[in-house]
């Protein structure tokens, strides 16, 4: 039986597959793609601190301001990894970050990897957007260990940054 959990559009319920990974454990495998077409893994970021950004897509206003707003993070924390996540294609989200001068995250696609979507909980069931990945942001440690995470419950809405970076920090 698949668990769901109601999340919204603009007051549209909208259901996401509930399985999200917990605080304290470890960050289940992924493979997804990056801007050079290259396959990229959990391992990739190994020994870094991870904020897991994920959204439907780039082209819309909480999706651009959340990616901008965690670019200026990234400059700021030490042996940190952003990794903005969404189906967007690769070319997509390279103009996009080159236009906006974003140079302090990582983005990677789904193209290939659309498992993860699934497998970190995050898979819109419902809607127009039903095969999207909903809002999300999870943090986790050096060793993949999670740490914080946040299923935003209005996808128009940005996660609550403070907590994430409370989550990394302690205060």
């Amino acid at each position: 039986m698949i668990m769901s959990h109601a999340i919204s559009l603009l007051d549209e319920p909208i259901l996401v597959e509930d399985n999200l990974p917990r605080v304290g454990e470890v960050l289940p495998f992924f493979q997804l793609v990056n801007h050079s077409l290259e396959d990229i893994t959990l391992e990739s970021f190994q020994g870094k601190r991870k904020i897991l950004h994920f959204f439907p897509g780039i082209d819309t206003p909480a999706s651009a301001d959340s990616v901008r707003r965690l670019d200026a993070l990234a400059e700021t924390l030490p042996n940190i990894a952003i990794l903005n996540i969404s189906p967007d294609l690769p070319f997509t989200m390279s103009r996009f970050c080159e236009t906006e001068q974003l140079r302090h995250s990582t983005n990677l696609s789904t193209l290939r990897g659309r498992d993860m979507i699934k497998n970190y909980g995050v898979l819109i069931m419902s809607s127009k957007l039903a095969g999207l990945p909903a809002r999300a942001l999870m943090v986790a440690d050096e060793n993949d260990k999670v740490l914080h995470v946040e299923l935003v419950e209005d996808l128009t809405s940005e996660p609550d940054f403070a907590a994430a970076l409370k989550s990394l920090t302690g205060h």
